[in-house]
């Protein structure tokens, strides 16, 4: 996990590939604290994250789509 979580206008600002590296490794390692924890406050803000990460791939992407 990030040292402090990044909000979603700085995830706004990173690659389309680095986000979705970024998201493949959150809902890696959210998929394995759901198994072992359960719902906690630390898997709450993994998922927060993770539709973050999702919400900032979506804007990239709409964004490629005007250009194109």
């Amino acid at each position: 996990m990030f040292l402090t979580t990044p909000t979603l206008e700085e995830l706004k600002q990173s690659d389309l590939p680095d986000l979705v590296d970024m998201l493949s490794k959150q809902a890696t390692e959210y998929s394995q604290l759901i198994k072992i924890e359960g719902i906690t406050s630390k898997t709450i803000a993994i998922k927060d994250l993770i539709l973050n990460i999702q919400t900032a791939i979506d804007v990239k992407k709409a964004s490629e789509q005007i250009r194109l």
